[in-house]
């Protein structure tokens, strides 16, 4: 509906979902957005009121009274969208461009915790909040920091659920880890980290591998002046071809993550 409906412009529906995604990663939400308006396939996503009952269970569908722009077959619906062609990039997209809200959002203090002397410490992101990282494993004793990106956050405010998300993932963190020593600071990642090193007395900063930007350019700045050891991601399933579609990776990964055979509905998304 954003895309296609509204004509307006998918990264700009990426950052607003990002502020809502309790644990999406940026490459994931945008490889979704950009499936949708097709700008690296032969044809974009869409999909009709038949389609949205059929996934939904009928749940947002069943008694709802408003007029749908989905309810059409999809013939009149590619007419209707794309002219009866399946290229939309060839048209000029629509006036109105989506802006996200940059409300300075209220932070807490930036003072470094007190922690123990250590030649080691832990750099623990959102994308491994757990006391089973492979690098809290492998340093049972090193003090744990998480950091809040500030200006990040500053430029995309999150929405409030998905702080709290974090902020529960990091008690649930403490409670379980082998050495509950750390804290939580809030700023720029590289400089925080540097701070937090250099009053523990640390040399060496582990993390969890992430394909984040902002995770990835934090430790190759963390290295001009400290040993940066990124741990591997732990292994969710093994897929050796290129995932082009989501439903032919999944046919593959499902047994791998559930157990069990990957299951289709009676219909799939166009």
């Amino acid at each position: 509906y954003w895309c296609h409906f509204r004509g307006l412009d998918w990264l700009q529906g990426a950052r607003l979902f990002r502020r809502f995604l309790l644990d999406g990663d940026t490459a994931s939400n945008f490889a979704s957005w950009q499936w949708v308006e097709g700008t690296f396939a032969a044809k974009p996503y869409f999909m009709n009121k038949d389609n949205i009952k059929n996934f939904s269970g009928g749940q947002w569908c069943d008694g709802c009274q408003a007029t749908c722009p989905f309810d059409r077959d999809y013939p009149d619906l590619q007419n209707l969208l794309f002219g009866g062609a399946m290229a939309p990039l060839a048209n000029k997209p629509r006036q109105g461009y989506a802006t996200t809200d940059v409300t300075p959002v209220p932070l807490v203090p930036k003072d470094p915790p007190c922690v123990p002397r250590s030649s080691d410490i832990i750099w623990v992101h959102d994308a491994a909040l757990s006391w089973a990282s492979p690098a809290i494993v492998s340093n049972p004793t090193a003090p744990v920091i998480f950091v809040f990106n500030e200006p990040a956050m500053r430029a995309e405010p999150p929405a409030w659920h998905r702080v709290a998300f974090i902020l529960d993932g990091i008690d649930d963190l403490i409670a379980n880890m082998p050495n509950p020593t750390g804290g939580v600071l809030v700023g720029d990642l590289a400089e925080s980290l540097e701070r937090m090193a250099l009053a523990a007395g640390a040399e060496t900063i582990h993390l969890e591998q992430s394909f984040e930007p902002e995770v990835a350019e934090a430790a190759e700045q963390l290295r001009r002046r400290f040993r940066v050891v990124e741990h591997p991601a732990p292994e969710l399933a093994r897929y050796d071809d290129e995932p082009k579609r989501f439903s032919r990776y999944w046919d593959k990964a499902a047994a791998q993550v559930t157990g069990k055979p990957a299951k289709r509905g009676g219909k799939w998304h166009r």
